[in-house]
């Protein structure tokens, strides 16, 4: 199967790269933007319990008039979840417990439906309801009860906080490839989602406060009448999901403005103040660098968030994740860390892509544009970084072709780890870096800045990348990308005489 497995994939990246770079293809453009759901949930929160119930209304236009998908991604941390394989034992991490998830009613326009799951799938019959799809919206309605579990990931808990990631109901896409219906694997970031807009009213006790996609400073406020609870009304618009965090009284707050965005960073009481204004500070900095650099930050708040957890970071829009290891102790890997979360603000972000099938389209080039950062702000921590990129990127990539490995591949076909982060971090990060020594800086950051504008709140695909490449440098990119993400021997030749004709410019 293993074998099989990497024939299949080197199939599709060949498919992928022999076409001519046009353009064509993508499932959401800025220019051809589809049109958005509407996400509006009411949610209690119980922190001690570590439960979370309440209703999700989807207004949306189906892609076709039989069925809709819904990935539920809570399902993949509950008892019956097989959590066996690659990657689970770092995700998890020591003495992990399971929460559980339960749905207990579901509508299509009012109606009551039976839906389907199959693993973190629901597919839901739509009937009659969507007997016009594509020309009027559907709506659904969900209830369901989540109690958290207890793990080394992006959705759990500690004694201060809940930290949620990927923890509501999102429409599963649909484009020219078919539906994604991918299942969770703890490899990478297994996700793939369009923009919406959403609204939220969040219910929490006293004594608790939320942080989360939305903007906090834009959010309204009201105390029940015996003032033990109150009820935030949050909205976001143009994201691609809603992160959320419920902190203690623990929790403390530094806050800049970065152009029109108020930058903030939450830490606790007892947290390294040192190390706390070292990690704003590179949200800052690199929030306006970036900023600069490839097109306008548009949200009006980004939250840098200390969690529990030990995953490093993890992106959302407009908050970030980052474990609380990078806030206790001074070190510089963890300005590293906001500074590679905060570029997937844009990589991800602003522009989205298959994570599953192109993980290193948003991974790569946001460890280039974060790794460009730090070559300006902090040259010292760059050089070590982009050096120990390099290597891995080229001499170690190197060893993985033999065995039909690279970075332009399903996440659930690398073999561990290793092979993940040395191929789509270290090699996608290489190509860029390479042909910036060549070709110039500004080359580069041109076609990643026309790449940003074009798929702006859209979702784009490799091939329209080599589009932007192509354009700037006057000819087809491919070979280029060919050899570097797919790879290709054959192309190796062709990849090094175009780099060689970028550098004679």
């Amino acid at each position: 199967m293993y074998k099989r497995r990497m024939m299949v994939a080197a199939a599709a990246v060949a498919l992928v790269l022999t076409g001519t770079a046009t353009g064509e293809g993508s499932a959401q453009s800025a220019a051809e933007p589809a049109k958005k759901a509407i996400y509006t949930a009411n949610v209690t929160v119980d922190p001690k319990q570590h439960r979370i119930a309440g209703s999700v209304q989807i207004q949306f236009w189906p892609k076709e008039r039989e069925r809709a998908y819904i990935h539920l991604y809570p399902y993949a941390f509950t008892k019956e979840a097989d959590q066996k394989g690659v990657g689970w034992d770092e995700l998890l991490g020591k003495g992990a417990t399971p929460g559980t998830y339960h749905i207990s009613r579901m509508l299509v326009q009012g109606k009551k439906v039976e839906p389907t799951r199959t693993g973190t799938v629901l597919e839901v019959p739509l009937g009659a309801g969507a007997a016009s799809a594509g020309t009027a919206p559907v709506r659904l309605d969900l209830a369901f009860e989540l109690v958290l579990p207890r793990n080394d990931g992006r959705m759990s808990y500690d004694d201060h906080a809940l930290w949620l990631g990927n923890w509501l109901p999102v429409l599963a896409v649909k484009d020219k490839a078919g539906w994604h219906l991918d299942p969770y694997v703890p490899m990478g970031d297994p996700f793939y989602s369009e923009t919406a807009d959403y609204r939220l009213e969040i219910t929490l006790p006293a004594g608790y406060q939320p942080v989360s996609t939305g903007s906090d400073h834009q959010s309204s406020v009201t105390q029940s009448p015996d003032g033990k609870r109150r009820t935030y009304k949050i909205g976001a618009d143009n994201v691609r999901d809603f992160a959320l965090m419920i902190m203690d009284q623990t929790y403390r707050l530094l806050e800049t403005k970065a152009n029109q965005t108020v930058v903030k960073t939450w830490y606790r009481t007892g947290d390294n103040m040192n190390q706390v204004k070292r990690l704003h500070q590179a949200a800052v900095q690199s929030l306006g660098y970036f900023h600069r650099t490839y097109g306008a930050y548009p949200y009006t708040e980004y939250d840098v968030v200390r969690t529990g957890g030990a995953f490093n970071g993890m992106e959302y829009p407009g908050l970030v994740f980052v474990d609380g290891n990078h806030f206790t102790r001074e070190n510089q890997f963890g300005t590293a860390v906001v500074a590679h979360e905060t570029a997937h603000q844009w990589f991800y972000g602003l522009v989205g892509n298959d994570q599953i099938g192109e993980a290193w389209l948003d991974e790569g080039l946001t460890e280039y544009a974060a790794l460009s950062f730090l070559h300006k702000a902090y040259p010292r921590l760059a050089e070590e970084r982009i050096a120990r990129r390099q290597m891995r990127g080229t001499v170690t990539a190197d060893s993985y072709a033999a065995d039909g490995l690279r970075p332009w591949q399903p996440v659930q076909e690398f073999p561990d780890l290793y092979s993940y982060s040395d191929l789509v971090y270290s090699r996608g990060f290489s190509m860029l870096w390479t042909l910036r020594e060549a070709w110039g800086e500004d080359q580069v950051d041109e076609a990643l800045r026309r790449y940003v504008s074009k798929h702006r709140y859209g979702v784009a695909t490799g091939k329209e990348l080599i589009a932007e490449f192509s354009q700037i440098a006057g000819e087809d990119a491919t070979p280029y990308f060919a050899y570097w993400m797919g790879m290709d021997r054959k192309q190796e030749a062709s990849a090094k005489a175009w780099l060689e004709r970028r550098r004679k410019r």
